[in-house]
């Protein structure tokens, strides 16, 4: 861990965005490039680049976050109506296999199915994915049999059909699911450089353009900047100049460490 300390004797204090929040590291990060650009390019700090180049590709991941969670969902709702109609159709497989084999009907675990041994009863899968696999069952032991065997309720293509369509949805739901917390990975390791170059530049301003004293100024680069508690007349920490109240946990202090960002 490493802190530096500037101006520890001033009435002012400098805060950095929450560093478990990529929303407001981000937001920090579009208020500093914002304004530095509106400098001369000679005077603009070598930080910004930097963050504008983070900043973009922030951007990017934010699509693909709302994009796979829009198919996530969007394939999520598809699965459920897929998924009953899988069921009315499994019910059927059971109740032609029931009549099929009376007299047999562990014959039924050929199709997919399990038997209750104490009741001599098919069993009716519970589960979407119990489904999907006595479906599968299903339409490769009634595929290797003659057609002319093979059972005319349900209809062998129209359980071919939903099966399939049950297993697009679910790949798309994963598929937008993964997309979603790739991209969500991504912006967190994006945010977490962005803080440390928001520190840097604010290290780097301390350092060459205000020779070590802590200005108001700073705020035009998006860090809040407040009075110390002990030169505030009611106690509390006050921003500067708009006398709006807020905390703060570091004093005069840019904490180079990072922790893991929160997932919003």
């Amino acid at each position: 861990m490493m802190t530096l300390n500037y101006d520890t004797k001033s009435d002012y204090t400098v805060h950095l965005p929450n560093h478990t929040k990529r929303y407001d590291i981000f937001s920090s990060g579009r208020t500093f490039v914002t304004y530095d650009q509106t400098r001369p390019l000679e005077e603009q700090l070598p930080f910004t680049a930097w963050i504008a180049d983070l900043l973009q590709e922030a951007a990017v991941c934010e699509q693909q976050q709302r994009e796979g969670e829009e198919q996530r969902a969007v394939a999520s709702e598809e699965i459920k109506e897929a998924h009953q109609r899988l069921r009315k159709l499994v019910r059927i497989m059971r109740k032609t296999l029931d009549a099929a084999f009376p007299e047999t009907p562990t014959k039924a675990k050929g199709w997919g199915f399990k038997v209750k041994q104490s009741t001599a009863r098919i069993i009716l899968p519970q589960t979407p994915e119990e489904h999907l696999n006595v479906a599968d069952a299903y339409i490769v032991k009634e595929l290797s049999r003659p057609e002319e065997e093979r059972f005319t309720s349900p209809n062998l293509t129209d359980v071919i059909a939903v099966r399939n369509a049950v297993a697009e949805k679910v790949a798309l739901r994963n598929a937008g699911q993964n997309q979603r917390e790739t991209a969500i990975a991504r912006a967190n390791a994006i945010a977490a450089e962005l803080y440390d170059h928001l520190q840097g530049a604010a290290s780097f301003l301390m350092s060459f353009r205000y020779k070590n004293v802590i200005t108001p100024e700073l705020q035009n680069w998006g860090y809040v900047v407040v009075t110390r508690r002990s030169a505030a007349q009611n106690g509390d920490d006050k921003t500067a100049e708009n006398g709006s109240t807020t905390n703060g946990s570091s004093e005069g202090t840019l904490d180079t460490v990072t922790n893991d960002l929160l997932t919003p």
